[in-house]
């Protein structure tokens, strides 16, 4: 059984994105962690998503928020391996 995931640096992106005024992608992950989901899995998935996005349209990121979005992959790729390795890849959403 693996461990469980903790939500705890999606909260703390978040929340740190929108005090830098990336408040877009900040409320992102705020709606995926307050929506509705099939499985714990898909909320995963979906969280790894928005934290992909803002590692890819974020220029402006300092180096803690750098490192919460390390936790934040750490995070999801306990329920996906490798997910998030291959991202500069230009796949279409």
């Amino acid at each position: 059984m693996s461990k469980p995931v903790s939500s705890q640096p999606f909260h703390a992106l978040a929340a740190s994105l929108k005090e830098s005024g990336l408040t877009t992608h900040g409320g992102r992950l705020e709606d995926i962690l307050g929506g509705t989901w099939t499985t714990s899995t898909e909320l995963i998935g979906e969280l790894g998503q928005a934290v992909v996005a803002v590692r890819k349209e974020c220029k402006t990121l300092n180096p803690a928020q750098k490192a919460l979005i390390k936790d934040c992959l750490r995070q999801v790729r306990i329920a996906w391996p490798g997910f998030g390795l291959f991202s500069w890849f230009p796949f279409s959403r």
